[in-house]
């Protein structure tokens, strides 16, 4: 069973906050993949993705866009 909660869609949301959600569940996804089968350096990139993809969605929903 996947860890990824389910993200679905907002109708308050702006395309763009929309947008950065479904990175962030991508993001995720790709962060499950890479610990199943761990490779150090892998893990840590998708990690570093995932909190960035985090970071540009509190970024989009704290301005509104």
């Amino acid at each position: 069973m996947s860890t990824i909660p389910f993200i679905g869609s907002h109708q308050e949301d702006s395309p763009v906050v929309a947008a950065a959600r479904r990175a962030v569940a991508r993001t995720l996804w790709e962060l499950e993949q890479e610990w199943k089968n761990p490779r150090p350096d892998a893990v840590v990139a998708a990690a570093r993705r995932h909190l960035t993809a985090a970071e540009n969605w509190a970024d989009a929903r704290r301005e509104g866009a």
